[in-house]
């Protein structure tokens, strides 16, 4: 695994397109609605000979799996020995996805292991696990974690945790890295910077689960000393792409996954923002081909510095259910209101909010030396973007709450149920 991320590009291209017709030749002999695809398409897996054929097939969306349900599942795989999660259910769509025992151990850990040790972490070393569950549950996970005493000495916390007694224990820990959502690691800064505390052991925060704010992880950087790296993952894919220390783009794990970037049906060009589609490489039991994931995103075409072959990608705000909807039905994107904002100074954190079909809200959280009138330019700003057909309202605060899964959302469209995107 740690020879493909600096292989030649022949070589791993190779070991993709192999990777891409033995699942291919898994979802035609053992998948229901692949196998129905096949026959109406009237194709059939010797016709893949190449990355482009894969396009012969149609993209698939959540709610194909919620209509399809069993269908695809691999008929051949006794479920109960899978490996299984839930969406976040961030769309309001949750649903199973199911991982066969080996695909589970690749993705889980292994991929995660190798992106993590290319960005500086060392076998043995103490980790900060902080997640969305309660602290219960986490204290059985800390007594029997499969990497505890395998790879590194991990500790998981609870994102719901009072700080004050979360900082007893991660002083007591002393982690060198630290794993969760980006806005957390931001109130954890300020709460240092208030108290004038610090964390000299911490050197690493690998954020995700959220869309990064390049501000917030400056700040993040400068209040605790740290480097700070970004990953882009989903709960049907685990992690898909992760930046290495040039934070010049994100690192597909392509010996796991195929990345699509598309207009509508067409390949968008590099650099053009488009939709992001992924086909997995290894789950054998809930095989997903062709999965438009509704976030947005870019190729990157040149090399990296570090060397590595792995093509990059950039992941930008830009879900498919957060689009900002004008009263006359027109949808912008939020990587328009995003970019706008994050161009003032002194702005720490912020929120966009469509509360309604005429009303935008966007909470702002200034550091000690900005004042009234940033707020006024973003009011500005927005209202521009807008073309003066909302009411556009700027709220000052001192801290901005995460979703009741622990994980915060830049931009929230309040009216997304009553329109699909």
């Amino acid at each position: 695994m740690k020879r493909n991320i600096r292989s030649p590009r022949k070589d791993l291209d190779r070991l993709r397109l192999n990777l891409l017709q033995k699942q291919i030749l898994n979802i035609f002999e053992n998948v229901p609605f692949y196998r129905e695809v096949f026959n109406k398409l009237k194709i059939a897996p010797k016709d893949f000979k190449t990355m482009n054929d894969l396009r012969e097939l149609p993209i698939i969306m959540k709610e194909d799996i919620r209509n399809n349900g069993k269908k695809f599942l691999n008929e051949k795989m006794n479920l109960e020995k899978c490996f299984h999660s839930f969406t976040s259910g961030s769309t309001g769509q949750p649903f199973m996805s199911f991982f066969d025992k080996r695909c589970w151990m690749r993705k889980k850990y292994l991929s995660k292991l190798r992106a993590r040790f290319a960005c500086g972490m060392r076998p043995g070393e103490r980790v900060a696990i902080f997640e969305s569950e309660p602290a219960e549950k986490l204290e059985i996970l800390n007594r029997h974690h499969f990497l505890r005493n395998l790879f590194l000495k991990v500790t998981y916390f609870s994102l719901f945790d009072d700080m004050e007694a979360m900082l007893k224990r991660l002083i007591a820990f002393k982690p060198q890295n630290a794993y969760g959502p980006q806005s957390y690691f931001f109130h954890l800064a300020r709460k240092i910077k208030k108290t004038n505390q610090s964390l000299p052991f911490l050197k690493r925060i690998y954020t995700s689960s959220e869309y990064g704010q390049s501000h917030v992880t400056q700040f993040i950087r400068n209040i605790l000393h740290v480097e700070v790296y970004d990953i882009y993952g989903s709960t049907e894919f685990k992690e898909v792409a992760w930046e290495c220390e040039h934070h010049q783009g994100y690192h597909i794990n392509e010996d796991d996954v195929l990345c699509e970037i598309l207009n509508g049906n067409t390949p968008a060009n590099p650099g053009e923002i488009g939709d992001i589609v992924l086909t997995d490489l290894r789950n054998l039991a809930m095989p997903l081909i062709r999965y438009r994931i509704q976030d947005r995103g870019r190729m990157l075409a040149e090399s990296c510095l570090c060397g590595r072959t792995f093509s990059r990608m950039l992941p930008v705000v830009g879900r498919a259910s957060e689009y900002i909807r004008l009263p006359d039905g027109e949808k912008i994107s939020p990587f328009h209101f995003t970019t706008s904002i994050e161009k003032f100074k002194g702005l720490l954190q912020y929120q966009l909010i469509q509360k309604s079909e005429t009303d935008i809200l966007i909470k702002v959280i200034l550091d000690e030396n900005t004042g009234n009138e940033t707020c006024m330019n973003i009011k500005k700003t927005i209202k521009n973007i807008t073309r003066g057909r909302m009411q556009i309202h700027v709220r000052k605060t001192d801290k901005i709450l995460p979703e009741e899964n622990g994980k915060f959302k830049v931009v929230k469209n309040m009216i997304q149920k009553k329109h699909s995107p």
